[in-house]
Parts: structure tokens; sequence; C-alpha cells
């Protein structure tokens, strides 16, 4: 269906995908038919002839072309050089070259998948071990993915001060939150309340610098990705810069 369609490629990574240009003498009646075909005509191109290189950019698996791609060329850019000029010392360093950038951006890619995984988990334990119902509300876990791959650090450290601006934030409205809460329960209720109050807000506390860590942890990856490949940041800026709309 289109909403597969649409659903899958949103999980693309570093893909290009070409439409072939349709061509149909007869015509076509209604706008369902005519979907209807060029679906079918687009899927089935795609499968034949592009699915081994949109393959390679799911999930994790452009990670591992990537790796792949800095080993062969370790060993064909010598080869290469050789051939072109003989110069077989310059061919082992753009080798060397390639297979560093490839392996540190894999590795890159790789750690930071798996950080943003365990920082949905943990925005998904927070929420459940959260209370219910509380006489003042507390400060919700912002969620903004489109936000963060469209607005990534620059560099380095640009993504240093990212990970303090976040750890602070995030120890700043933890103790705003028990205290506002404490406070108005002790206004209600007296010490009894204000103390059960700040008991109940224990797990959410446990939890909170989980996300913390782990978003700092994902800018300061991100800053050391887009300073080794700057083009990486620009592309997916763009790609994400209307999902903030």
């Amino acid at each position: 269906t289109l909403t597969g369609i649409l659903i899958g490629l949103a999980q693309l990574n570093c893909s290009e995908l070409k439409l072939k240009r349709l061509f149909y003498r007869h015509g076509l009646l209604g706008v369902d038919k005519l979907l209807s075909y060029a679906i079918t005509e687009w899927l089935t191109d795609i499968k034949k002839n592009q699915l081994p290189g949109i393959l390679g950019g799911v999930g994790p698996m452009h990670s591992l072309v990537q790796l792949v791609q800095g080993l062969k060329d370790l060993v064909w850019l010598p080869i290469e050089q050789y051939r072109k000029d003989g110069r077989i010392v310059r061919g082992f360093q753009r080798g060397a070259a390639s297979f560093g950038t490839s392996t540190a951006m894999a590795a890159l890619e790789l750690t930071n998948r798996m950080v943003q995984t365990i920082q949905a988990a943990a925005e998904t334990a927070y929420d459940m071990v959260s209370p219910g119902t509380l006489s003042i509300e507390p400060k919700k876990i912002k969620r903004f993915p489109h936000h963060r791959l469209a607005h990534q650090p620059v560099d380095l450290r640009e993504g240093v001060a990212k990970a303090y601006s976040v750890v602070k934030e995030g120890i700043t409205d933890t103790a705003q939150t028990i205290y506002e809460t404490a406070a108005r329960e002790h206004e209600s209720r007296g010490v009894t309340g204000a103390v059960g109050e700040v008991l109940r807000q224990i797990p959410p506390a446990v939890v909170k610098p989980l996300i913390v860590a782990t978003e700092a942890t994902s800018n300061v990856l991100g800053g050391m990705r887009n300073q080794i490949r700057p083009d990486v940041r620009q592309d997916e800026s763009q790609k994400w810069r209307h999902g903030e709309d």
C-alpha cells in the first residue's frame, strides 16, 4: 500500500530512489486507476533494478556498507594508484584515509542509533512510571525527532555545548518538578501530602537521568560525525527541515 511504502522510505538512510518515466498510450479512466498503475510500475522497476541499493540504506545496513566500502578502498585504491602512475605509497595513503573515515562514520552511526533506541525506551518507561494524577502538571519530556535531525550540532564543540545544556536543563527540570509538586501538596494536605508526593516522584526522577544522558551522548556523537562529514549534516537538515512545521 501507499502508506507502507511511505513508512518504508522514511527508514532509508543515504539511499537514492529514481522513479522511471511512465508512458501509457491508451489512457486510464479515473485517478484511482492512474495511481494504481503508477505505483505498480514503479514498484516493479524498483524491485528489478534498484532494490540492492535501497536495502543498503535500511537501518544499520548503511553503516555496514560503509565498513565494506572502507575495506574495499583500503585494498583497491593502492592498486588503482599503482596502475595509474606507479605511486603505490600515495595509494596506500588514500586507502588508509578512506578506510579511517568510513570506519569512524560507521562506528558513530551505529553507536548513535543504539543510544537513540535506549533513549526512546527510557522515554516510554518515564511515561509509564510518572504519576497519573497530579495537582500540578509535571514538565513533559520533549520529543521533537524531526527538530533534532534538522538542527544538529555543526561540530564536536557545539555537540559538547548542547550536551551540557541538555544535562543542565534536565537537572533543573527534575528538581523544579519535585519542589513544585511537594510545595503544592504541602499547602493542601500538609507534611504527609508533601512526603507522599516526593515518594511518587522518585520513579520518574530515577529514569530521567538516563534520558538526559542518552540525549547528551547523542549530541556529542552527532557533533563528532558532522565534524568528520559536514555534508551528512547538510543532507539531513534539508531532509527534515519541513518536519518541524
